[in-house]
């Protein structure tokens, strides 16, 4: 019993000394060790991967690099920016006795604008006369100023109107002619196509819409929309079914229509078509509408009526805005999906116009017969 006693002893540990298996922290230490070390398969594949990186960024640079170099070739739809195209216009407007509206250039939409008469052109100035009682000064040399014009002068006169806008800056301050005053302004770099108005607008052909129906606003007429606007898929060998009929309000012309909103026309021959179409300012509604292109374009969009007008002759005229696009159905729930358009319009029906305006130009001219 004593020896068992004296062999325990011997192998106790002291206070100062570890309980751990000194052999057991040894072997951990040599694993971690030898797993940490940098092998030669591990250097190529961290090379590779560092090449790879490389040469992904320099596509990305030469990518980005390209598309600028084409925006600066191909400039962006309705701008004129070589001379002889804006020289064209200017002298079409110049024949044509347009007015030019013109404003000192600021970020303030509400800018005061003044009706200026259109006196010469020349390859470098424009050369317009200010209304009476404004007298320019030497220090609005040097200032850039928008303007605004338009060629053509709507139905009346079978032409349409095409709006053009400019900035530029005043070269000089002329000695005034007989009672008017002068100004003389560079030609600008660039001319767009628009209004000043938030929308470009346009009266397109007849052919070029061959569905436009103000729909009433429930969910029944919703449920024919989408019929529609999403009609099922062709079989192979079988005709196409005919699209389903939307419950329109009436019959419309379109007078001018843009990517935010529409002015139709809608004749009211009795009592009963005045009580079905019923639209007040503030009343909410559809529209279906199909767009001509290379493939037709079909929408589907909440509408809120802002203008009505009745003449004498039956006649009533209203303006449209509209204010949201149906996209599809959900595919989590299966209800219609809308994209709120917020005031901005619809981005691809305003290309569609910016498109026919200059389909319009290069076909028939800067003043084309309806």
């Amino acid at each position: 019993m004593t020896h068992i006693l004296q062999f325990l002893v011997a192998q106790a540990p002291g206070l100062e000394e570890p309980t751990l298996d000194r052999h057991f922290v040894q072997r951990i230490g040599e694993s971690f060790g030898g797993g940490g070390a940098v092998t030669p398969a591990l250097l190529v594949i961290a090379a590779g991967v560092l090449v790879f990186c490389a040469l992904l960024i320099i596509l990305v640079r030469m990518r980005r690099k390209i598309q600028a170099g084409r925006e600066r070739q191909e400039p962006p739809i309705g701008w004129l920016m070589d001379r002889p195209s804006i020289m064209e216009v200017m002298e079409n407007a110049l024949m044509h006795r347009f007015k030019v509206e013109l404003s000192f250039h600021q970020q303030d939409e509400r800018r005061r604008a003044v009706a200026c008469a259109l006196l010469e052109v020349s390859p470098e100035s424009m050369l317009l006369e200010l209304p009476a009682g404004i007298q320019p000064g030497a220090s609005w040399v040097g200032r850039h100023v928008d303007g605004f014009f338009q060629i053509g002068k709507g139905p009346a006169t079978q032409s349409r109107k095409i709006f053009y806008h400019f900035t530029s800056e005043i070269a000089a301050v002329p000695r005034a002619r007989k009672q008017a005053a002068v100004l003389s302004v560079a030609i600008p770099d660039k001319i767009v196509l628009s209004q000043k108005r938030a929308f470009l607008r346009m009266a397109p052909p007849s052919s070029a819409i061959p569905v436009f129906e103000i729909l009433p606003h429930d969910d029944a007429t919703l449920a024919h929309c989408l019929s529609w606007f999403l009609p099922p898929p062709e079989e192979d060998g079988k005709q196409p079914s005919p699209p389903p009929r939307l419950p329109s309000l009436g019959r419309f012309a379109i007078k001018d229509i843009s990517g935010g909103g529409a002015r139709v026309e809608a004749r009211i021959a009795d009592k009963e078509s005045l009580q079905r179409l019923n639209l007040v300012a503030g009343t909410s509604c559809y529209v279906a509408l199909e767009l001509l292109a290379e493939r037709p374009r079909r929408y589907v969009l909440a509408a809120t009526v802002r203008r009505v007008f009745r003449d004498t002759g039956g006649v009533q005229e209203l303006g449209l805005e509209f204010t949201s696009r149906l996209k599809g159905r959900d595919q989590g729930t299966g209800l219609p999906s809308w994209k709120a358009l917020k005031g901005k319009g619809e981005e691809s029906i305003e290309s569609w116009v910016v498109k026919k305006y200059l389909e319009v130009y290069r076909e028939k001219g800067v003043e084309p017969t309806a």
